[in-house]
């Protein structure tokens, strides 16, 4: 990044910073800022237009923001409408001989409904204009409180970062493992999509007595990614389990994760896929996940760290009746840290690692995120910086990377 992009970044950061000195400190409609709850599972992707922001990150906690609106005498079941614009400016500066590169992104903008039908069937819907998909789509049975069956299509749970709401990670990029190892697959490659969504049927639930609760969320999907069918009679299964303590202003959050299945990983060079009996180029690929993650927060930050791994076994057909195998472990981390201050704004920290191959030397990525957030709480708009340090070893490494983040929640 040149010195002139330097400067200007800081002088932004710094004016913002300032201007929300001068205004200070502002708390959010419904609750104070300095006193977040532990996070909770597979929340929609953004909360409805009421929902507080402009706090530091994480979801606040059912049924405030999980639930529809209370229904009222003049509209029982109205829909409530929602939605959020990501405008994105990035420069990237890769090893040699590659070149330095900018651009300007409309990341996401989405619109969505939800509510109820009756007091035990809700719904919810989300299209993105920026890429013209579905992004989720789900009838929600409510049989018992704390209890939710959904049909359709959502975020797997797995993890912290995987089924959290773009909304609220302040750092603008997936973390390595998490994309790669923590959602369902592509059909060019065994790492996973761009997209943590999937279609099948999952099971929500969440209990709590006093300071202590328990989170229980579990999805079997197709494992082919949003929008796409699945040929394989073989589903993939997700899951996490979780405990949630609280004490005072300070929640702690930690559980442990499990993914399983079989998946086509290419299509070969045909590009359809040929048939599990009589195989003709396609790839397949077993897999067994799990992970570990835990997440605190406190009146001064946020911080998540989360640990996977996974074993994968690859068969390549190269004909109907030849093919070639292979096994090998991919294993990853991250850590990072948000801080939070009564102007609504602080800084940003991640450090991540991850090993595609722990049978393979040099292709291992490492990347520390560093940056700020600044929110303007009642426009309901937050401006973030990231800058991306990438130490990946060299067969792998695509350069340093500036980002600066806007968003706009409606």
């Amino acid at each position: 990044m040149n010195r002139i992009f330097q400067a200007a970044l800081a002088v932004a950061l710094l004016v913002s910073s300032r201007a929300g000195a001068q205004e200070g400190p502002k708390a959010a409609p419904d609750a104070p800022a300095s006193s977040p709850e532990p996070v909770a599972p597979a929340e929609p992707a953004a909360p409805p237009a009421s929902a507080p922001q402009g706090q530091p990150p994480r979801p606040p906690s059912p049924p405030a923001a999980d639930a529809p609106p209370k229904p009222t005498a003049a509209a029982p079941y109205a829909p409530t409408f929602w939605g959020f614009v990501n405008v994105q400016y990035a420069r990237t500066d890769p090893p040699a001989p590659g070149v330095v590169s900018s651009t300007f992104q409309l990341r996401r903008a989405r619109i969505g409904a939800r509510g109820d039908v009756t007091p035990n069937v809700g719904y919810a819907v989300l299209f993105d204009g920026a890429d013209t998909s579905l992004k989720d789509a789900y009838a929600a049975l409510k049989p018992v409180r704390g209890l939710e069956l959904r049909l359709g299509q959502w975020k797997t749970p797995f993890g912290y970062e995987q089924p959290e709401s773009d909304t609220k990670l302040l750092w603008v990029n997936s973390s390595y493992v998490v994309q790669a190892l923590a959602r369902s697959t592509s059909t060019t490659s065994v790492n996973a999509t761009p997209d943590s969504r999937d279609l099948g049927v999952g099971l929500l639930g969440k209990w709590t007595a006093g300071a202590i609760g328990a989170e229980l969320a579990g999805s079997l999907v197709n494992g082919a990614g949003p929008n796409r069918t699945d040929d394989l009679d073989t589903k993939n299964a997700w899951g996490r389990a979780g405990v949630l303590i609280k004490g005072g202003r300070v929640g702690v959050r930690a559980g442990g994760s499990f993914g399983y299945g079989r998946q086509v990983a290419g299509l070969g060079a045909n590009g359809k896929f040929d048939g599990v009996g009589t195989p003709v180029d396609d790839t397949y690929f077993w897999f067994k996940t799990y992970g570990a993650d835990v997440e605190v927060d406190t009146p001064i930050f946020f911080a998540a760290a989360e640990w996977i791994q996974s074993e994968r076994d690859v068969r390549t057909y190269t004909s109907a009746t030849s093919s070639t195998a292979s096994a090998f472990t991919a294993r990853g981390w991250y850590a990072g840290v948000y801080g939070k201050t009564p102007w609504n704004l602080g800084p940003i920290f991640r450090a991540e690692r991850y090993d595609r191959n722990r049978n393979v030397a040099g292709d291992t990525n490492e990347r520390y995120t560093i940056g700020a957030y600044v929110d303007a709480v009642p426009l309901n708009a937050r401006l973030i910086f990231n800058y991306e340090a990438d130490r990946s070893e060299k067969a792998v490494r695509t350069g340093d990377k500036a980002i600066v983040f806007g968003q706009v929640i409606f």
